[in-house]
């Protein structure tokens, strides 16, 4: 059975994660203390970065900055500020959603996936993507880089259940008529591996571009490769049709399989 349709993870996965999540999220953190009138508590907000894996400007690949949703990160936060804000998972929707927007200059492609892409689609696979960010969030990052008419569905945090569910797979399949069997699913967290386990697809393949270990991902994909752009080997084909033929064409990819 042939792979008809690949689900792409966003976030560190076709975009670079540190060069615009941290930013957007230290300019939301910010902001959340201006409006409760804690702005200078470094106290506190070290307390606020702690709570969703921000640590020092590095990303713990665990916690809710590498793979929750809005919502868990609103839930993070609220569990260590001093009071309670009414309809807090809506205004930090709308915080993300500006400081992208602010910020998107720094929305930065993990390669050329216009050409990526364009390969992939030439073989006839739908290209989808399951993110845990929000839609308006997603559009705004997919259309900056171009890309937006590439992709044929969007699984986000706030249409379907978050990931790990299989949800956002189920849908995919049945909107176009495809198989899990048919499906693969790429993304740089054990999150995303974990969605493709409970998925059922046929492949679960980690990238080592955004913030997960090799050691981690390796634990439960199939195939561990640096970038997306390794998904197709040098002979212009899928990893999975041909893993010798690809491990040849790169020494840095790690095949589990």
């Amino acid at each position: 059975m042939k792979i008809k349709g690949i689900l792409f993870d966003k976030d560190g996965t076709i975009l670079q994660f540190k060069s615009i999540w941290i930013k957007v999220m230290e300019g939301v953190i910010d902001d959340l203390l201006k409006m409760i009138s804690e702005t200078g508590n470094s106290k506190l907000k070290k307390q606020l970065c702690l709570s969703i894996g921000l640590r020092n400007g590095e990303v713990d690949e665990k916690g809710h900055l590498a793979s929750g949703t809005t919502r868990d990160i609103a839930n993070a936060f609220q569990e260590v500020l001093p009071q309670q804000i009414p309809f807090f998972h809506r205004w930090m929707s709308e915080s993300i959603l500006r400081r992208t927007e602010q910020s998107i200059e720094y929305v930065k492609p993990v390669c050329n996936l216009s050409s990526l892409f364009k390969a992939i689609k030439q073989k006839g696979i739908i290209i989808g993507i399951a993110t845990a960010d929000d839609y308006e969030t997603t559009v705004l990052c997919l259309k900056h880089l171009g890309i937006e008419n590439d992709i044929k569905f969007l699984g986000t945090s706030d249409l379907y259940e978050k990931k790990p569910s299989p949800q956002i797979v189920e849908r995919f399949c049945e909107q176009f008529g495809l198989e899990k069997e048919e499906i693969a699913f790429v993304g740089d967290t054990v999150v995303d591996l974990k969605t493709a386990k409970n998925s059922k697809v046929r492949y679960g393949i980690g990238v080592l571009s955004g913030v997960g270990s090799e050691q981690e991902l390796q634990n439960l994909a199939d195939f561990v490769i640096p970038t997306i752009e390794y998904i197709i080997n040098g002979n212009k084909e899928f990893i999975w049709d041909s893993r010798e033929g690809a491990a040849k064409k790169s020494e840095y990819s790690t095949y589990v399989l």
